[in-house]
């Protein structure tokens, strides 16, 4: 099975054109994950640390990651709940629910926001209660099922790179991030890197969405904890990366 490890691994040898090798083999405690160079004497030193929201990926986990639940309709529905939704009282009783919102002519595009408390009170509560935000019907002769997705983030697109630079410096910078610190303090490598996959709501809006634009290159160094002297940030496809004091666009 493919780790987070062997994906960064692979993304690393291409961009540098270097063989990368799996440093940490367990035989010790306290080892970085990747290195370019001799184990005794590493170029680089490189351990991977995700960025991600806990509570979200535990609702990934037992929700949307379980596959599609059962509902009172021929056709097939999106449903995108929030990140911490119920999902043991969202299983009880999104069948029913469904089957209203068919009745009740409810099968295109439809946010649970104002206006269908307007519409039907009492059926945005009980959707705003299982933690629903949005539902359509997407197949009309489907296997009546309810596909669960999760909310990303949303307002304005970041149209520079400059919020990235200010969150993995902070990111990094964090009490929790003190053990990937030490590792490559620990390490002999002159460049010591971070490697950071963005999954699940881990960094904020403005931070995300640097990722789904045309990500111009960022203008700013960060200031990123001694030793670590460069990072790599990745999320839909993509990723910046920065080392030798500049930044560099790149795709997974």
């Amino acid at each position: 099975m493919s780790t987070v490890e062997d994906w960064a691994k692979q993304i690393v040898a291409n961009e540098l054109g270097e063989i990368v090798e799996i440093h940490d083999d367990g035989s010790e405690s306290g080892m970085y994950d990747l290195r370019i160079g001799s184990k005794n004497a590493p170029e680089y030193a490189i351990e991977c640390v995700g960025a991600v929201d806990p509570v979200a990926t535990e609702t990934w986990n037992v929700g949307p990651a379980k596959g599609p639940l059962k509902v009172n309709s021929a056709g097939d529905w999106i449903v995108s709940i929030k990140r911490s939704a119920n999902i043991k009282s969202l299983n009880r009783g999104i069948a029913n629910i469904i089957g209203q919102c068919e009745d009740l002519g409810l099968t295109e595009y439809t946010p649970v926001d104002w206006q269908l408390r307007r519409f039907n009170a009492e059926l945005f509560n009980a959707l705003d209660g299982f933690g629903i935000t949005s539902l359509y019907m997407y197949r009309e002769a489907g296997s009546s099922n309810a596909h669960l997705t999760m909310d990303g983030g949303g307002g304005p697109v970041s149209q520079s790179g400059d919020d990235v630079v200010g969150w993995v410096s902070k990111f990094l910078s964090s009490d929790d991030k003190a053990d990937v610190v030490k590792k490559l303090r620990n390490s002999s490598a002159k460049e010591k890197h971070a490697f950071i996959p963005i999954v699940l709501g881990g960094a904020p809006w403005s931070v995300e969405s640097y990722f789904f634009s045309e990500m111009p290159v960022p203008n700013i160094p960060p200031k990123l904890p001694e030793p670590i002297t460069g990072v790599w940030i990745t999320l839909n496809g993509k990723g910046v990366r920065y080392m030798s004091g500049q930044w560099h666009v790149f795709n997974c």
